[in-house]
């Protein structure tokens, strides 16, 4: 009678047991997918952050107006201008301006870009000059769409030293839209073009490059920065290494 009563007792315990083990996987699975961030996609007309007593966004009517056939013509924009903006600082007037080639329409009615340029321009003498430009294409193998990230740039004059700075970001969408697309952060600061790269993934594979100059500028542009890329993980926009801003305060080059 008590080995049976003791067998019972052991019984009921592994039974117990195992069903709280149970419970807990299951809790742990619910959490994993409560925690996977949806993402939500990126306006193509989301406005750039910028101050409006030394900028503003210019109206399609605007953008016809100031570039004209000829003027496109000379700067070698070759894409449509989908959207500019005008500024002026200590150095004097300057614009940015985005362009974009559409690719095709989708079977779900959404537009396909396959290449952006964006042109950083300077207005002196009732005339435009290249300050610098940056484009890109889709990787057709893999990529699917690329565009402007406006929700995430800005223009600024971060550090007060009376020129206005910029951070230009843009990125790709895959297959899994943009769990596996790449994100490219571009900063111009003082006539220097410094980048960070990053490759989304969710089954390996996943790297973030830093340029080591990111590190000579100033604290405040910095951490602008990086809250912008936080802002990006919250978003679902990046998905980045654990420990990715512990591993950027010591200034590492690649993440991964």
């Amino acid at each position: 009678m008590n080995k049976f009563l003791l067998f019972s007792i052991l019984l009921l315990l592994f039974s117990c047991q195992k069903k709280s083990q149970e419970d807990k996987n299951k809790a742990d699975q619910e959490i994993k997918t409560n925690d996977k961030v949806v993402a939500t996609k990126l306006g193509r007309k989301d406005p750039i952050t910028i101050n409006s007593k030394t900028g503003q966004r210019l109206s399609q009517k605007e953008i016809k107006s100031t570039f004209t056939k000829r003027i496109k013509r000379n700067l070698d924009i070759k894409y449509p201008i989908y959207e500019t903006y005008t500024y002026k600082d200590g150095s004097g007037t300057h614009y940015l301006v985005l362009t974009d080639r559409i690719h095709k329409i989708s079977d779900q009615n959404d537009t396909i870009f396959n290449a952006i340029k964006a042109y950083s321009l300077s207005y002196i003498d009732k005339k435009f000059r290249k300050r610098a430009t940056i484009k890109d294409v889709i990787d057709d193998s893999w990529e699917t769409s690329i565009g402007f990230w406006n929700k995430y740039s800005e223009l600024a004059d971060f550090d007060q030293d009376g020129h206005t700075d910029l951070i230009l970001v843009y990125g790709t969408t895959g297959q899994d839209m943009y769990a596996d697309g790449r994100v490219k952060i571009m900063i111009y600061y003082n006539h220097k073009r410094i980048a960070i790269r990053h490759q989304n993934s969710e089954y390996g594979g996943r790297l973030t490059k830093i340029s080591s100059t990111f590190y000579t500028l100033p604290k405040v542009i910095q951490e602008t920065v990086i809250t912008k890329i936080r802002l990006m993980t919250q978003n679902g926009h990046a998905v980045l290494e654990k420990g990715w801003e512990k591993k950027i305060k010591e200034k590492a080059r690649r993440i991964e």
